[in-house]
């Protein structure tokens, strides 16, 4: 699959929302320093161009990170159907301080932060990144 940048906006025109979508936008964010350093945050996101996406950012402790991409529509839930992308422990740093920072800045506001524009910059951020990799495509 061909994937591009995400253009994030005021009006949410890059995104599209079913009928039965409350909160469509979900973030999960895990630190586990059990046996080695393994922290990934995974996101949601009902986008217009690619139908609903699974975004899973992934840093193991190791010089590169990965960003696991899965259509969540129809046949393609199918783990055949991923997209990998691999980039650099810099950007994976830079993305998931910006995203905790934001994080803990809400815990006083009004409504549960929901991350969809610290995780659109940061899909933004690979996909755009010179050193980027593409490691495995189903197109």
């Amino acid at each position: 699959m061909d994937y591009k940048p995400i253009v994030f906006d005021k009006e949410y025109s890059a995104f599209e929302y079913g009928p039965d979508d409350w909160d469509p936008f979900t973030t999960i964010l895990v630190f586990d320093d059990k046996n080695w350093m393994h922290y990934t945050l995974t996101a949601d996101l009902p986008t217009k161009a690619y139908g609903k996406i699974r975004l899973k950012f992934e840093y193991c402790g190791c010089e590169t990170c990965h960003l696991e991409i899965n259509n969540l529509q129809g046949h393609y839930k199918d783990a055949r159907y991923l997209t990998v992308f691999e980039f650099s422990t810099e950007l994976f740093k830079k993305h998931i301080i910006k995203f905790m920072e934001r994080h803990i800045s809400s815990w006083d506001e009004e409504y549960a932060f929901t991350g969809e524009k610290e995780v659109v910059a940061f899909y933004n951020a690979v996909l755009t990144a010179p050193d980027t990799k593409l490691l495995r495509d189903w197109a």
